[in-house]
């Protein structure tokens, strides 16, 4: 990554900003620098409510091909309904 073409954000995003220190790509001190300069938008924020995993899953997508149709009903089980 090249300092002088590309853009801060990108220098500096959490996600990256350890790799970019280690290859000497900026500076801890740049970087310090430039989270200080950073605006606090905190009070812009909004809070969301997850609930991962609380609600049942539904697709709404069509089943895949050759899905087994062995499970009809919806307790999840095989049906033995071979006679013989």
């Amino acid at each position: 990554m090249r300092k002088d073409i590309t853009a801060p954000e990108m220098l500096f995003d959490r996600r990256v900003v350890e790799r970019n220190i280690q290859k000497g790509v900026v500076t801890r001190e740049e970087y310090e620098r430039w989270v200080q300069g950073q605006r606090d938008v905190s009070s812009q924020s909004e809070r969301v409510a997850a609930h991962l995993g609380a609600e049942p899953r539904h697709s709404t997508l069509p089943p895949a091909r050759g899905a087994d149709s062995a499970l009809d009903d919806d307790d999840g089980e095989e049906d033995d309904d071979e006679e013989g």
